[in-house]
């Protein structure tokens, strides 16, 4: 299946969502499983409402707490996956925040969102999931074709967010890849090391002197 461009669909981003809408993005937001079936199939629901200032669809908001199960059951029941919020961000990208490797699994599975597609700032989700400190799912979109020199529109690359996020094994398994030079600078000229130790992540700041003597 081609991948599809994905939407913010405007029309729906600011329309005003009913009760059981709020319900439904409450309830998948919560992992609420039983909760989700019974509005799905007692009320008239929208599967793609809207929630909050960022415009989240519930399907969103399941990913980005690693509801596994509600997001199979929201997609199944009609969610749409090419939407994304008012930052750009889509459901790839939550669900890497979510780090939830079988989420990320399936939602790679669909084939509609493109592995390297760009969120707020021009970020990837293997940069949401490096800054995260998810190792695994890192890995898992590595193997995927994830681009990991790929930078956003400050210059960070996936090292620089994995260093921001201070999760040595994630640091460690993105400097294994030989791809960033670990000496690579952001816009502001901040190398990793800066970035870590600005951050107080002294285990990443010692990991990365070590690997760059």
């Amino acid at each position: 299946m081609p991948l599809v461009q994905v939407t913010t669909q405007e029309s729906h981003l600011h329309a005003t969502p009913s009760q059981a809408d709020y319900d439904l993005f409450y309830a998948s937001r919560d992992g609420d499983l039983e909760e989700v079936k019974w509005l799905l199939t007692t009320t008239g629901v929208n599967v793609n409402c809207r929630e909050g200032f960022r415009s989240l669809s519930p399907v969103m908001a399941a990913a980005d707490r690693g509801h596994r199960d509600v997001v199979k059951l929201l997609v199944k029941e009609g969610a749409d996956v090419s939407l994304v919020d008012e930052d750009g961000y889509n459901i790839l990208h939550f669900a890497c925040i979510g780090g939830d490797v079988e989420t990320v699994k399936f939602v790679l599975s669909l084939n509609v969102v493109d592995i390297n597609s760009r969120g707020g700032g021009s970020r990837t989700p293997v940069m949401r999931a490096a800054w995260s400190g998810r190792r695994d799912v890192v890995e898992l979109l590595v193997k995927a074709g994830a681009d990991v020199s790929l930078v956003d529109v400050l210059g960070y690359n996936t090292l620089h967010w994995a260093c921001l996020g201070g999760n040595v094994e994630t640091v460690e398994f993105v400097l294994s890849l030989n791809v960033v030079d670990i000496d690579a600078r952001t816009n502001s000229a901040d190398t990793a090391a800066v970035m870590a130790r600005g951050w107080g992540h002294q285990r990443v700041v010692q990991l990365l002197s070590t690997e760059s003597t």
